[in-house]
């Protein structure tokens, strides 16, 4: 391992791996060049006698979380068992009043578990001001993680608990710009601006703010058909289903990064298609607190940019690999006895270069190809549970592990080896983090309707 990561820090190296994982599928006899942080070359091995030779390994493209909210990370096993619409009772009072100082340990905690668990690139979604981002990107670049950053101000608060009230669009856009100057330094971080749909802003709030992301060239996030109550409420007040209303207004494009789409009718799908609207694709989510399980088997047939999100539930990528198969069988296969259900490249494109793209990514990461980022993971193919090999793909999604991963490379260089951090201790972050994890999670304000599963054990 230490050899391999003396390797890695090199400014230029190439691997060849007993399998790399390309656009084109699994390539054997194939290696892979790295200079500066970019891909150089990925060609034959045999036509590299100065490669590094690494049997018994696969590199794959860096796992992109393409939704979660890093300041949530301390809450993660409060939601065990609760009804969806969490975010009133537990998020947003968890989040609303933490200062620098917590937002830079919860997002470091964050980014660790990410990429323990495969993540090169995490998108946090959050309605964050410069201070608590000088924390979050503190932490990103201590970590080395690739991350688009949130912004954001809803121009109501009114009883969504997503907004601190009444701002004009001027001042949102005062934030957004703000935001803008504040990622500029750091070149692995990139701005995005937040916003909670019909719930938090006026129509032509949302026109206005995605007509400004797409002039500025960034990502407007916005959580969209995630549950019940919204879609209920979007047709009785607009006549027209979330997505729908989001057309109406001329807000969705390809600059758009829609979250969950659970309760997206067929003719909202087409509309996501017809505009290059991309969107996330939480399962782990549905399956733990949410209300549906978003389509995303139509999403690929209709050639819709999306990614696999965590939502802040697991930050496991290969846990998150196997939901995204596993809730489209359940949900859509097995009831018209499709055993295929997209086969294995379908989710395991997603949750990598699929999630690039749909996060901003385009030309610059997610596929193994020259001129992208070198974003990739070494994995250890030489456990039980992947042997004997036959279908590489398949057993990424049902069979593969975190504790497989040898490496995680982003930008060229190693920041993680085993599952140990490059560059920096976690003891110092847990000896900060235990203590402030129990204060945030102790908001008095925090409701849990469910409450812990030793409530529900009958008594002996």
């Amino acid at each position: 391992m230490a050899d391999l990561g003396e390797r890695l820090s090199m400014s230029e190296y190439t691997l060849a791996p007993e399998v790399l994982l390309t656009p084109n599928g699994v390539q054997t006899d194939a290696a892979i060049s790295v200079s500066a942080g970019q891909i150089t070359a990925v060609g034959p091995a045999s036509a590299r006698p100065d490669a590094v030779s690494l049997p018994g390994r696969a590199i794959i493209p860096g796992f992109v979380d393409a939704h979660t909210h890093v300041g949530q990370i301390f809450g993660k096993a409060l939601i065990g068992g609760e009804p969806a619409q969490i975010w009133r009772r537990i998020w947003h009072p968890m989040e609303r009043d933490m200062d620098e100082e917590a937002c830079y340990i919860t997002a470091k905690w964050a980014f660790w578990e990410s990429m323990r668990g495969g993540f090169t690139k995490v998108v946090n979604y959050g309605l964050n001001g410069s201070e608590k981002n000088a924390g979050v990107h503190r932490a990103a670049v201590e970590t080395g993680i690739r991350l688009v950053s949130a912004c954001g101000l809803d121009e109501f608060s009114g009883d969504s608990g997503t907004g601190s009230g009444n701002h004009s669009l001027s001042t949102i856009l005062e934030r957004v710009d703000e935001h803008i100057e504040d990622c500029a330094p750091y070149p692995l971080i990139s701005p995005s601006v937040c916003c909670s749909s019909f719930i938090g802003n006026a129509p032509e709030t949302l026109t206005a703010l995605s007509e400004a992301a797409a002039a500025r060239g960034m990502i407007l996030q916005i959580h969209s058909n995630e549950h019940f109550p919204e879609v209920h409420e979007c047709v009785l007040r607009f006549g027209k289903r979330p997505t729908e209303l989001l057309h109406a207004e001329g807000v969705l494009g390809s600059h758009v990064l829609l979250h969950h789409t659970t309760l997206v009718a067929e003719p909202e799908i087409e509309l996501i298609a017809e505009t290059d609207t991309a969107t996330s694709y939480n399962p782990l989510a549905s399956v733990w607190k949410g209300n549906a399980v978003a389509p995303a088997l139509r999403f690929a047939q209709r050639g819709v940019r999306f990614g696999v999100g965590s939502d802040t539930t697991s930050a496991d990528a290969f846990r998150n690999l196997m939901a995204a198969e596993a809730c489209q069988r359940v949900e859509h296969g097995l009831p018209v006895a499709d055993f295929s259900c997209g086969a294995a490249w379908t989710w395991v494109d997603a949750a990598t270069v699929g999630g690039a793209s749909a996060t901003g990514g385009d030309g610059k990461h997610g596929p193994l190809e020259v001129g992208m980022a070198a974003d990739f993971l070494i994995l250890d193919m030489m456990q039980p549970e992947c042997l004997p090999s036959h279908d590489f793909e398949w057993e990424l999604v049902r069979y593969y592990n975190r504790d497989q991963i040898e490496a995680v490379v982003i930008a060229g260089q190693p920041r993680m080896l085993g599952s140990k951090p490059v560059g920096w201790d976690p003891s110092d972050l847990m000896a900060k983090g235990l203590p402030e994890a129990e204060k945030i999670t102790g908001n008095p304000e925090i409701v849990r309707c469910h409450g812990p599963s030793s409530r529900y054990r009958p008594s002996r």
